[in-house]
């Protein structure tokens, strides 16, 4: 469990062998082994008695900019287990194992994007057909997954990613044409984007990849350690492998903001290069976005908010490589 500390005045310290918390309305104490790591995302106060006692227990205490990304994370100087686990993370992504977990991550997140098809279903009925078909190849392409069990990540990496570049194109072609006519897009574009529904789309992408990020560090994984993604200098690979699932989660999101009509032209502004959201915009999306963190959410049978089913992921990575090595 992740202990967020989101509330000004907020005041931590240690109380016999546990964390004491206290704000304006409220005091508890928290065990450390009910803890995986400390959030900070508002001005607290935290005394150095319950400093000493994360680092005993090995609980990062991470703290976060307004938009979700972590600035600082206090940690112990010894690595110690964290160590070991990065050592047996590195066995573990060269591992039959490695692209078992990778085939589980595409299954997730091919059932979100089918759901999202079948929201958009909901409000355009008229493209029912269409829309159903191409829900249809996608699970036909995801099935084609299987075939890669018992293999390697290295001998069959670059085929889960064109089987996976196969689905983005479906389903990407099949929202890009089923958004109101403001929004429509005829293809994913990145870095620059070429509409206001991929510019804003990049930036959500952006905040997101920073709680996949420290959810990674929080459970004493390597992001450069990543399965699928490897061999980019200085990119946090794994976080490009485990931000998938929540991709389509971050789609619905704006993919509801368009139906609502929120999304609206001021929000960008266009150079040579490409569109990109502008003050306006950020001032919409950061807040919508942490709305979106805090808000509940049922996966993997467990239901909580999005910011900690996120971390729910990533210490499940870190059980599965201890179970592995075991």
């Amino acid at each position: 469990m992740q202990l967020v500390l989101d509330t000004k005045g907020i005041q931590i310290s240690k109380k016999g062998g546990s964390f004491y918390v206290v704000s304006e309305k409220s005091s508890r104490t928290i065990s450390p082994e009910k803890l995986s790591s400390i959030a900070v995302t508002a001005t607290v106060w935290i005394g150095s008695d319950a400093v000493k006692l994360a680092i005993k227990h090995e609980i990062p205490i991470l703290f976060f900019n307004n938009i979700g990304k972590a600035t600082a994370r206090l940690w112990s100087p010894y690595f110690g287990s964290i160590a070991t686990l990065r050592r047996q993370q590195l066995r573990f992504t060269e591992s039959v194992e490695a692209t078992a977990w990778l085939i589980d991550l595409f299954a997730l997140k091919t059932e979100g994007q089918v759901a999202n098809l079948r929201f958009i279903k909901s409000q355009r009925k008229g493209l029912n057909l269409a829309l159903g078909q191409a829900a249809q190849n996608i699970n036909k392409h995801l099935r084609s997954f299987e075939r890669f069990r018992g293999v390697l990540p290295e001998e069959c990496r670059q085929a889960m990613m064109g089987v996976e570049g196969n689905i983005g194109r479906l389903y990407w072609q099949a929202i890009g044409n089923a958004l109101p006519r403001q929004y429509v897009f005829q293809e994913r574009s990145r870095r620059p984007a070429k509409d206001h529904f991929n510019a804003a789309l990049n930036y959500l992408y952006g905040m997101t990849y920073s709680v996949v990020e420290t959810g990674l560090l929080a459970a004493g994984l390597d992001p450069h350690l990543g399965m699928l993604h490897v061999d980019e200098y200085n990119k946090s690979t794994l976080t490009f492998d485990l931000i998938e699932p929540f991709r389509p989660w971050v789609d619905h999101l704006l993919i509801e903001q368009c139906f609502e009509k929120k999304l609206e032209k001021s929000f960008f502004t266009k150079n040579q290069y490409g569109l990109f959201l502008n003050k306006t915009g950020k001032a919409f999306i950061i807040p919508l976005f942490n709305d979106f963190l805090r808000s509940e959410r049922t996966f993997l049978n467990q239901q909580s908010n999005v910011r900690n089913q996120i971390y729910f992921l990533m210490q499940k990575l870190a059980q599965r490589i201890r179970h592995v090595e075991g």
